[in-house]
């Protein structure tokens, strides 16, 4: 077995260093709908927080579409959307418009992803499970076949 499938099956059954539920994160969409976490129990999030101007975040776009339009665009059990915890709504919007993002984007106060073990790179994204605990981490660019099967760990 490989370094890269080990690394990745102990991804797979870590747990995030808080097992916090994820309730109290309060989004902001970019056109100032209003959600909080809360809303998706029930339902696997994967949630992607990024930055307007990283690279990988920018290159990470069309792996989270595919991922967008793979389940259901929301609507069935799993739910895909980006944070930036960073930027203002404005430029969340343009990045989207640039980008072609076609999955939900909003914006999240910093200061609330504290529970979440907080946000120290980009793009990071975080899997919460249908209870609204968060249960895997992981920090960096990750690939379509990585997040397919995370998702199905939670299934």
């Amino acid at each position: 077995m490989n370094f890269k499938k080990i690394f990745f099956i102990l991804l797979i059954f870590l747990i995030t260093t808080s097992n916090a539920f994820a309730f109290n994160l309060e989004l902001v969409g970019i056109n100032g709908q209003k959600t909080n976490v809360d809303n998706f129990k029930g339902k696997i999030v994967v949630m992607t927080f990024f930055d307007v101007g990283c690279y990988y975040c920018q290159k990470e776009v069309p792996t989270l579409n595919k991922l967008y339009e793979l389940y259901g665009k929301n609507q069935k059990n799993v739910v895909v959307i980006g944070v930036d915890p960073f930027d203002h709504v404005d430029q969340i919007r343009a990045f989207a418009s640039q980008f072609g993002v076609k999955y939900p984007l909003y914006w999240g106060n910093y200061s609330q992803t504290t529970p979440l073990g907080g946000i120290f790179a980009t793009p990071t994204s975080i899997f919460i499970d249908k209870k609204g605990i968060p249960r895997v981490r992981v920090p960096g660019k990750i690939s379509e076949s990585d997040f397919i099967e995370i998702i199905k760990s939670l299934q």
